[in-house]
């Protein structure tokens, strides 16, 4: 195999792995890409189905039903209903009264789009793209759900220096019950703490369960076909057992309900997600289902028996809405950091994350962190990447003596053939040998492109002139730059002896840089810098064979 065919492996490479990792999606997978054994999970075929809320039937395992018929849908539940305003440092969030549902949230440090005034917006009311963070407590006879009407006092809050601010939404019941819902706020944080405080005024204990829900409408689909089609969008659970499973939104209804000491559930998109993430300490019941095209993801915590006249204080979940921020994320719970979607090669692209921001914590910069990072990547596959060169290096040195062969042998392919091998063993020259070193290096190639291209960090960071490095290059420099480079590289080498291989690598640069015109200019970034060193690295080597 001649060592020259580097960039046609790599675009091949890309196709399968883009087309592979479409595949992988649509599987249950562990971090490592791993098949889940359904042997993991708990059937839950004897679900009733009676409202579209949980029901604790046995405690502390609830069970968990959804209609489609007796209540509102998740789009006409909070449509008209009154809210209450929260603007902290971060977040600015609508919580409605009809049940304490998280009807809107704002990420106040993440502009919409590229100088805009708008913020973005991971939770929503819009009918056409309902998102809902919905929580509330069980048997619903007796408790308040995310259907039922509280009181507030106040309809703004504002969170200031650095306290915990507290909302509270309060509902009494006929019943002798009353509960204060507090929602809990902290200055530089995504996180929003829930709990109940719950009076039992009643003559007999009761025995409550608190549960969390994400609601989310038909998802919209995404214009641009590289970022739709590698990206996930979708539920996903961890369990105590680090099995961590994406679930498309299809596959809602035929997913098994999962129990988990501790864990978290959430909705997953491109750059952010929002996760109910329950107490570590106690077990969970986590189930999905669809309801009239609203997307179902519970989970429900177990009971507490509180005794009659008495006050007791239970649920304490935590809800993240925010960025797939990596410092954020290792601070969280366990396993968040598989939000982030590496694609099914996590076990490399991970730590070449992990040093990319090591990187970017010393120079500030993530231009400079990526240029920095493929340097470090070329130099560790430097000795595999010499032996590629010296060997193309050799080939085309010989071209010359190889041309005349196939001139004095013409017609004889058997004489060409053993000429040619004798040459070879001659001057010590392996044709072969650097595919291994290609193959090696692929790997790393597709790892760095998932790093980059989920990177919220990049959205909207500048360099030079350009104005965003998760976005195309809005004067396409870099891929021209990009196409310049990989042509200049494969003039160092030798042409293929086979006239189409020859016309393939030949039309190689234009459609790369075809295909990285609308690529996050970021990654671009990344491989302008590796041609480059590239080229430095085999001009040397063929100045030393060359004399």
């Amino acid at each position: 195999m001649n060592t020259q065919k580097l960039f046609l492996f790599i675009a091949i490479f890309l196709t399968v792995f883009l087309l592979w990792d479409k595949w992988e999606l649509t599987q249950s997978t562990d971090a490592n890409g791993n098949v889940i054994s359904q042997t993991q999970l708990i059937d839950n075929s004897s679900l009733s189905e009676k409202t579209d809320i949980p029901l604790a039937s046995d405690v502390p395992v609830a069970e968990v039903s959804i209609s489609d018929d007796s209540t509102p849908s998740v789009s006409e539940s909070n449509i008209n209903s009154a809210y209450t305003t929260v603007v902290t440092d971060l977040l600015t969030v609508q919580i409605s009264h009809k049940g304490g549902t998280i009807i809107s949230a704002y990420l106040n440090e993440y502009p919409n789009s590229l100088n805009s005034e708008d913020k973005f917006q991971l939770l929503s009311n819009s009918p056409d793209n309902i998102f809902h963070a919905q929580s509330g407590l069980i048997p619903a006879e007796q408790m308040p759900t995310h259907q039922d009407e509280y009181f507030s006092e106040r309809q703004d809050y504002f969170l200031q220096g650095g306290n915990e601010l507290v909302v509270p939404l309060k509902w009494t019941g006929s019943n002798g019950l009353s509960v204060t819902k507090n929602f809990r706020f902290k200055p530089n944080s995504y996180i929003i703490e829930v709990d109940y405080e719950i009076s039992n005024n009643s003559s007999s204990d009761q025995v409550v369960s608190s549960y969390t829900q994400l609601a989310h409408g038909t998802p919209q689909k995404s214009g641009n076909f590289m970022m739709g089609m590698q990206n996930f969008n979708g539920g996903a659970v961890y369990n105590d057992e680090e099995i961590f499973e994406k679930i498309d939104f299809e596959d809602f209804d035929s997913t098994p309900k999962m129990v988990s000491v501790g864990g978290w559930a959430a909705m997953i998109q491109h750059y952010f997600f929002t996760a109910w993430i329950p107490n570590e300490k106690e077990k969970h019941t986590f189930s999905t289902k669809s309801s009239r095209n609203n997307y179902l993801l519970t989970t429900v915590n177990p009971g507490v028996s509180i005794a009659a006249g008495t006050t007791t204080n239970i649920g304490k979940n935590q809800l993240y809405i925010g960025p797939k921020e990596h410092v954020r994320l290792e601070q969280l719970a366990p396993g968040l950091d598989k939000t982030v979607d590496y694609g099914f090669l996590f076990i490399v692209a991970k730590p070449l994350s992990v040093f990319l921001h090591w990187i970017y914590s010393f120079v500030q910069n993530w231009a400079i962190s990526i240029i920095l990072v493929t340097l470090a990547i070329k130099l560790a596959f430097y000795k595999l990447s010499e032996k590629s060169f010296r060997s193309m290096a050799g080939m085309k040195k010989l071209a010359p003596r190889l041309q005349k062969i196939k001139e004095t042998y013409e017609g004889d392919k058997q004489k060409i053939g053993k000429k040619t091998m004798e040459l070879y063993r001659t001057e010590k020259i392996n044709p072969a040998a650097g595919c291994l070193p290609i193959l090696v290096q692929i790997p790393v190639f597709i790892s760095i492109y998932w790093v980059l291209i989920e990177m919220v960090e990049l959205r909207q960071t500048p360099f030079l002139y350009l104005p965003d490095l998760a976005a195309k290059d809005p004067f396409f420099i870099l891929p021209l730059i990009m196409g310049a480079s990989m042509w200049f590289q494969q003039r160092l080498n030798p042409p293929p002896a086979d006239p189409i291989q020859a016309r393939i690598m030949q039309m190689l640069p234009v459609v790369f840089t075809v295909f990285f015109l609308w690529f996050p200019s970021g990654l671009v970034l990344y491989w302008v810098t590796n041609n480059v060193l590239s080229i430095a690295q085999q001009v040397y080597i063929n100045k030393k064979i060359n004399g």
